[in-house]
């Protein structure tokens, strides 16, 4: 029996339009009341993954949410962290610098808001990306990232995917090597420290709860997925999901559109195949 399903949210959990269906919500709620602990594991920040936690019925006691890529863990109703890695001032500007270098617009991620000194033309154009996002116009050279409230988590680059793809092959093998690289849409490049992975908060969480890797079930479609889905006891990948991502899945699920989590979930612990 699954106890923990670790879910990814954009092109996962969620529809191409960020909406939940309402047989996602039905299937969640009924797998939760069966005691399973169902936790959205994101890049996002805790605050941009609220109003699902809500609509899904999962501020409950012991109930978490994996944010960052791993970088936080937050309890779901008291708000406390009870797991955090930031990146330190040092990495924070060296990363700053990096994207400069590469002509790349840049969003860095504190846990409240998310701070850019121009708003990249992508997340413009897409009204899904803004809504609900805290989003702040600063001037990185005059934050100072060792106080508290401007820690950063994450790093984003931001452009059409044909320039992240070429600009990704122009950062240096030491910087690669340094930090946590990913991708969870094609406009992304994501940068976390190193050793930060959705795989690795799992782990924090099993701990916590005293849950065997046997009983956890992971569910995503992106690059920021892999990892997780290759250590749960049944990994899941979407339909919508690439290939280089479903060949480390134990199964396939139909896509984000058509209710794959659902599915998914129905399959392996309402029905118990």
């Amino acid at each position: 029996m699954y106890k923990l399903v670790a879910i990814d949210l954009d092109g996962t959990l969620v529809t191409d339009e960020k909406e939940l269906t309402p047989k996602t919500i039905e299937t969640i709620k009924e797998a939760s009341k069966k005691g399973v602990k169902i936790m959205i594991s994101s890049g996002r920040a805790f605050y941009r993954l609220e109003k699902y936690i809500d609509a899904l019925d999962l501020k409950k006691e012991n109930q978490c949410t994996i944010c960052f890529n791993g970088g936080m863990i937050v309890e779901n109703t008291t708000k406390e962290i009870i797991y955090s890695q930031n990146l330190d001032a040092q990495e924070v500007n060296e990363l700053i610098q990096l994207g400069k270098s590469l002509d790349l617009p840049i969003m860095i991620y504190t846990r409240d808001a998310h701070c850019v000194e121009a708003v990249p033309e992508v997340v413009q154009k897409n009204a899904k990306n803004l809504k609900g996002m805290n989003l702040k116009m600063v001037d990185f050279d005059k934050m100072n990232f060792s106080e508290e409230q401007n820690y950063i988590y994450k790093i984003c680059f931001i452009d059409k995917p044909e320039i992240i793809l070429e600009k990704r092959n122009e950062i240096p093998k030491e910087i690669v090597e340094k930090y946590e690289i990913t991708s969870s849409v094609p406009e992304y490049l994501e940068i976390v420290k190193k050793g930060i992975k959705k795989s690795e908060a799992i782990k924090v969480v099993m701990e916590k709860y005293h849950i065997k890797q046997e009983e956890v079930m992971a569910i995503g479609d992106g690059e920021n997925d892999v990892e997780m889905l290759e250590f749960a006891g049944l990994g899941i990948a979407m339909e919508n999901a690439k290939d280089d991502v479903k060949r480390f899945a134990n199964d396939i699920t139909t896509s984000n559109n058509h209710d794959g989590v659902a599915n998914a979930i129905e399959k392996y612990i309402l029905r118990g195949e």
